[in-house]
């Protein structure tokens, strides 16, 4: 294989192998293997991009959705958008819940400290039925997606369904 290599190219591979540093006199360095060395540059450009686009995000209906590292609006502001005053009935570590009662309809403001709290609290209620607004870190539940329009069109967010048990006539 050296052979077929220019000659100085054929001696650092040669004292690689003999294990000599690459230049005499010059510290050894541990060298990168080559099939690595050529995915660093694309790897920390596609990092970047996405570090940079990251922040926030146009749904594309006017309404922007809060970042998974941004705060979300608190159960407050949700009731607030329903116009109704919210009670905060549970505040543990990974959430904040709240409720509000507004012509008949109760509605349920949640709050998550990360996305990942929230689609499990989501995976747990889901069964159960009901109609979530769902935004980065927080929900609304209600009993249709009608009721939930005010605020959506205040926090963005989208539908959610949860199970359907059946209950009308045939």
């Amino acid at each position: 294989m050296r052979d077929q290599l220019p000659a100085a190219r054929a001696a650092r591979v040669r004292q690689r192998e003999e294990g000599a540093p690459p230049h005499e006199g010059a510290p050894s360095r541990p060298e990168t293997p080559r099939r690595h060395r050529r995915f660093v540059l694309p790897v920390l450009a596609a990092a970047s991009v996405v570090a940079l686009l990251g922040g926030c995000s146009d749904s594309g209906d006017g309404t922007a959705s809060v970042s998974a590292k941004g705060t979300p609006p608190s159960v407050e502001k949700l009731g607030g958008a329903l116009e109704c005053k919210v009670k905060v009935t549970k505040k543990v570590e990974d959430y904040r819940l709240g409720s509000c009662k507004k012509d008949k309809t109760l509605f349920t403001m949640v709050t998550f400290k990360d996305n990942r709290a929230k689609r499990g609290w989501l995976d747990y209620s889901k069964p159960y039925g009901g109609t979530y607004l769902v935004g980065s870190r927080w929900l609304v539940l209600a009993d249709s997606d009608k009721k939930l329009i005010p605020v959506q069109a205040k926090f963005g967010g989208t539908i959610e369904q949860g199970a359907s048990h059946g209950h009308g006539r045939s």
